[in-house]
């Protein structure tokens, strides 16, 4: 089913049921729902993906992100010391419960487009020559951007605990790789979706056409 004209509609189903966790507070909807929505959508096309070692590592990049992000979120949010998550969060719970609905509908879609660089991939793989070249080098980017995001995550974090541990007043945290970059964890995740539309441009523009109006007409 992401392998063909019904892969957007598809991958925003998936992203839609992982983004019920709205029903249980409406700002999971741009935290956890996120990360599993990426780690679904990256999941299903490595298990569903034809034998292109190219693609599978692409699938497994975004896979990957998805379960890094939702298992660092939710770590930080019901288990990091000191961090009441749940203080944070319901204040945020501004809209009954039925009237989360759209705002997970589009959610969905819009995380299905995110991920529409690896669902163009799997349509035309493998990819040959300089195709390969080129997917081979946003991968090796959307990989740096991962590491690098999580490291940055994890300088943060660590450093928001001891100054809690501590009883110290919250202070910006300009260690780390945060020394080099204002929005450390920002860049990353910048560096990660830039590289994977690097490594699913050649087959965007072999294959985007038909998907998109595939697309639209399964949705008209």
């Amino acid at each position: 089913a992401l392998s063909g004209v019904y892969a957007l509609p598809t991958a925003a189903a998936i992203a839609a049921a992982c983004g019920t966790l709205a029903y249980i507070r409406q700002a999971y909807i741009f935290s956890l729902s996120y990360g599993l929505s990426m780690l679904g959508i990256g999941g299903f096309v490595l298990c569903t993906a034809p034998a292109s070692a190219l693609l599978k590592v692409h699938a497994a990049l975004v896979a990957t992100y998805g379960a890094r992000l939702f298992a660092f979120l939710l770590w930080r949010q019901k288990f990091q010391p000191s961090y009441d998550g749940e203080a944070r969060l319901k204040p945020l719970d501004k809209t009954p419960r039925l009237q989360r609905t759209p705002i997970i509908g589009t959610t969905a879609v819009f995380y299905s487009l995110l991920a529409a660089p690896l669902l163009f991939h799997a349509q035309v793989a493998p990819l040959l020559g300089a195709a390969a070249s080129l997917s081979a080098f946003g991968s090796a980017a959307a990989a740096l951007g991962l590491v690098y995001e999580a490291v940055a995550d994890q300088q943060k974090s660590l450093f928001k605990m001891a100054l809690r541990r501590e009883g110290k007043a919250d202070e910006l945290y300009t260690g780390g790789v945060f020394a080099t970059s204002r929005h450390a964890n920002y860049l990353g995740e910048l560096v990660f979706w830039t590289g994977s539309f690097v490594a699913g441009l050649p087959a965007v523009v072999g294959a985007g056409v038909p998907l998109t109006v595939g697309a639209l007409r399964t949705s008209a």
